[in-house]
């Protein structure tokens, strides 16, 4: 299997802020219109294009991986998501507690637990080969903790990270569910995965594992990019984050056969609000080569 190429890679990251995007307007919403992939959708009080925290944080730790020391990737992280809060929109519980921002109350229950560190560390796997899975631990694991501690949180966010490993080495030939599956023996986390998702009528929760299963139920679903935006925004709930990571491991691991370049409403996203998104993919596609050091 030929590995990802930088243009490849660089899609990918395009697929992850694509689906934050267009699943903005379905987020825990009410309306329960059918879901055109060929239509990005605007929402009341949010910029036309625009992505949220997903893709802007999911970035900043990208940037922040230095490849000598997850302590000081971690460290890097902590300082420059600091630096990053005006521009930063959508912001969850877990990482304005962390910031030392106002959480409410009702919300209070799910610091800690959150999709938060799933959703930014997933795409790391992509700067780690096969042979590394205990350096791709390391890192990855350093730099979910800065914002959550819940293991189960942690556990989602080092499966997130080997599916996306996999599909750098071996595109779609291996079962993402298979990939989890002997990831968390590997981990030996309590995080009960399921390849099965009954519907659920509230949505998919911020919570990891039901939004992990959703990722996983989604890219097992779906044969185009077209495809996954659909079925994520569907289920509902947090419908940006499922729509990011879907979409982006469904590139990743079709690579040449997505159909993803050619959804009409690319070029209406807010691309000059995420300029590190090509510095991002390349250092991704660079990491790979690099000898990595572990805890």
């Amino acid at each position: 299997m030929k590995n990802l190429t930088a243009l490849e890679i660089e899609n990918v990251l395009r697929g992850y802020a694509a689906g934050d995007s267009f699943g903005v307007a379905y987020e825990f919403t009410n309306n329960f219109w059918d879901v055109d992939p060929d239509i990005l959708r605007d929402k009341a009080g949010w910029p036309f294009g625009g992505v949220s925290d997903d893709t802007l944080l999911t970035l900043l730790t990208i940037q922040a991986l230095d490849i000598s020391s997850p302590t000081q990737s971690a460290d890097n992280f902590l300082s420059s998501m600091r630096s990053a809060i005006p521009k930063l929109r959508g912001l969850g519980p877990t990482t304005r507690s962390a910031l030392g921002l106002p959480v409410k109350d009702i919300e209070l229950s799910q610091v800690g637990i959150s999709n938060g560190a799933l959703m930014r560390t997933a795409l790391l796997g992509l700067a780690f080969r096969e042979d590394e899975a205990k350096e791709r631990r390391d890192f990855v694991r350093a730099l979910a903790s800065v914002t959550h501690q819940s293991p189960v949180a942690i556990g989602c966010a080092l499966i997130g990270s080997a599916i996306f490993a996999d599909a750098r080495s071996n595109g779609e030939d291996n079962s993402v569910y298979e990939i989890a599956q002997r990831e968390l023996a590997a981990i030996e986390f309590d995080i009960a995965l399921s390849d099965w998702l009954e519907p659920i009528c509230t949505g998919i929760s911020n919570e990891s594992t039901e939004t992990l299963n959703a990722v996983l139920w989604t890219v097992k679903s779906s044969t185009s990019a077209r495809q996954s935006l659909q079925i994520a925004c569907e289920l509902g709930g947090d419908t940006d984050t499922v729509a990011a990571l879907s979409t982006a491991l469904l590139i990743a691991r079709k690579r040449a056969a997505s159909d993803f370049v050619t959804i009409p409403w690319l070029s209406q996203i807010a691309w000059d609000e995420i300029p590190t998104l090509v510095p991002s993919a390349q250092a991704l596609y660079e990491l790979y080569e690099q000898v990595k050091v572990s805890l």
